[in-house]
């Protein structure tokens, strides 16, 4: 029976404070144990499928993609297992996670109707939950009608997509398992053998119940034994699956069918660019070039021929990429700003595009300053430009709800960013599970540095809790739990300023979530996960520097008002050379001043008598790892 079985309820890490397997530890096992395929169905979440699908390739073996989700019926609740049969069924998938992780109260608790579930359910095959679900329970309560009621709605529902789960994780299991059967066999559904797996090794269920405290927010004594993973949910071989499941091989052979419907491949790599409105009859290439020669003619007075030969160059590379959406979205989004009084700045190498200049992204002009294009677009590159834009922090909301309101919310989500476990998080919250009171915790917590990088031995980065196990052995198991834990995530938050535009509903492609903090829509996968998705991010940062700078326009606009039309004004009538400011930058007397504060930066500045606009930039091409790293500054 080789490569006759594949489990398909397994969660990862991402499964957050509820599984402990990084999905590629999951895969890696898998292929030891001689499986060509595995599912990843994670709780509520979808955040770990490109690690998943990225390790699948890595190792060669067939990813399916799911997802674990608790239903309601008649006032109780349990989970489900959906697995995406094709791309309706992975679209379902982000909208299912989707609605369960924009739960305004985001309590890991809420759980779907059957009529919403009614809703997504094209491209997806349904199994039952196994020995957690309200499948088991009815049967367990030997209330068979009940539990026959709610298979034939959910046939209704699914049909011939619909899989009876049998799990044995105890001896006694198959008992419940052939009663299971005897209950639902006149209903002609299949069944499958499936292990919930949410640890790699039986001695790591300990660690998933102090996992489970945590998430809960309580001590591991009190915790609620429904709360925990069901007992011995390790993964288990091949070998222990026909053992267990002999009475009902068929159970084990469905495994592989499913297997085999469930083909869907990830659509990572495609780029997905978003609709820009446009004036009927036009092309977008067109729209861009209008607005590309006008701003030339604004910026420069009139054109040359080293202007539209350099326009017509980087037009023709943008339009072959096909990024004119962009520059659009991002033009439209500064001019809302500078409208609205919001002060605005743009760095990096697009500063290196005539294009944006014309269009008023950036300021630099690469002409007079001699910069090259493909610094900041090279056609032989694949990946999308960055466009860094900064705004004043304070304002910088009112610019991005801007981006929701004109796009659509549906359309519109920030960009994640993963948390993981440090060393005096995973110690702070593993001392509480186990009981220890807040000054203990503490005393605990504040014997570990705040960072791990710089001054510190290896084994110290990567055993932080090694010389407190001497010092404190009562706690070696909070040390040793709180060492397993690093690096795991732990929660999922808002990206400083990357928001992302998709061409239709962002569900379609990846599911979103809310935010723990403004409550703002966000992705579920951090920014490596959205770029594989080939999905358009555009750089939102905001800079108190630039509220400063907002903040001293306004007051010196309410006082001479008959000098500017509005405070921006004041902000663009400030002349690129002043003595008195030139003579601060040479001495490197410039704290508070974004990117030139640092101490190396001040030493760079007084080094090489910066006192021109030129020279700060000089400073700050210097000032990188980069020529660092080679000596350049030397």
């Amino acid at each position: 029976m080789t490569n006759s079985f594949v489990h398909l309820h397994a969660h990862s890490y991402y499964s957050l404070l509820e599984g402990l397997i990084a999905p590629k530890d999951l895969v890696r096992t898998a292929q030891g144990s001689g499986m060509n395929a595995i599912a990843l169905v994670d709780h509520r979440s979808m955040t770990g499928a490109v690690e998943f699908e990225n390790a699948c390739k890595l190792d060669g073996i067939h990813p399916i993609y799911g997802l674990e989700i608790d239903i309601k019926w008649q006032g109780v609740s349990g989970p489900v297992v959906l697995l995406a049969m094709d791309r309706d069924g992975w679209s379902n998938l982000c909208r299912l996670s989707s609605r369960l992780m924009m739960d305004v109260n985001n309590v890991g608790e809420y759980a779907l109707s059957f009529s919403e579930l009614s809703l997504f359910s094209d491209g997806l095959l349904l199994l039952t939950g196994g020995q957690r679900s309200l499948l088991d329970t009815f049967i367990a309560r030997s209330q068979d009608q009940t539990a026959i009621d709610w298979l034939e709605t959910l046939n209704a529902m699914f049909p011939q997509r619909l899989y009876i789960e049998l799990q044995q994780h105890q001896p006694q299991g198959e008992i419940h398992c052939r009663k299971l059967v005897k209950t639902t066999q006149n209903l002609n559904l299949p069944f499958v053998a499936t292990q919930d797996i949410f640890y790699l090794k039986q001695e790591d269920a300990e660690l998933q119940k102090t996992l489970a405290a945590m998430r809960l927010n309580c001590k591991i004594k009190d915790l609620p034994a429904a709360k925990a993973a069901p007992e011995r949910s390790f993964f288990t071989s091949m070998e222990e699956m026909q053992q267990r499941f002999s009475w009902i091989p068929q159970a084990l052979e469905n495994a592989r069918l499913i297997e085999e419907r469930c083909q869907f491949v990830l659509p990572l790599g495609e780029l997905h660019f978003p609709d820009v409105p446009i004036p009927p009859g036009k092309t977008i290439g067109e729209v861009l070039k209008e607005k590309a020669f006008q701003g030339a003619i604004r910026r420069y007075g009139g054109l040359t021929p080293q202007i539209t030969q350099r326009l017509d160059y980087e037009l023709s590379v943008i339009s072959q990429k096909g990024y004119e959406p962009i520059f659009l979205i991002v033009e439209e989004l500064l001019d809302f700003a500078r409208k609205s009084g919001v002060p605005i700045s743009s760095r990096g190498s697009a500063a290196s595009s005539l294009v944006a200049y014309c269009l008023g992204i950036t300021n630099p002009d690469p002409l007079a300053l001699n910069l090259y294009f493909e610094r900041f677009l090279n056609p032989a590159r694949s990946k999308p430009p960055d466009i860094d834009t900064d705004l004043c922090s304070r304002r910088r909301d009112l610019v991005i709800q801007h981006v929701f309101e004109t796009y659509g919310a549906d359309r519109v989500a920030m960009v994640a960013t993963i948390n993981r476990f440090r060393p005096r998080s995973a110690l702070g919250e593993v001392a509480k599970a186990h009981g220890l009171d807040s000054p203990e915790v503490r005393q605990l917590v504040e014997t570990l540095p705040h960072f791990f990088s710089f001054g510190l031995s290896d084994e110290e980065r990567d055993n932080p809790f090694a010389g407190l196990a001497d010092s404190y052995p009562k706690y070696r198991v909070i040390f040793e739990q709180a060492q397993l834990l690093l690096k795991q995530p732990r929660h999922l938050s808002m990206h400083p300023g990357g928001i992302l535009v998709a061409p239709g509903e962002i569900t379609d492609l990846v599911p979103v979530m809310r935010s723990g903090g403004k409550g703002v829509t966000i992705t579920q996968y951090d920014l490596e996960g959205v770029e594989q998705f080939g999905l358009v991010k555009i750089d939102l940062l905001g800079i108190r520097g630039l509220s400063v700078l907002g903040d001293v326009a306004e007051a010196i606009y309410s006082w001479r008002r008959s000098e500017y039309s509005n405070a921006m004004q004041v902000l663009q009538d400030i002349p690129l050379e002043d003595a008195e400011t030139s003579e601060k930058v040479r001495l490197g007397q410039t704290i508070g001043c974004f990117q030139i504060e640092s101490p190396g930066m001040r030493a760079t500045l007084r080094e090489i008598q910066a006192d021109s606009r030129d020279d700060i930039m000089s400073a700050l091409a210097l000032y990188r790892p980069g020529p660092l790293r080679g000596g350049l500054k030397d």
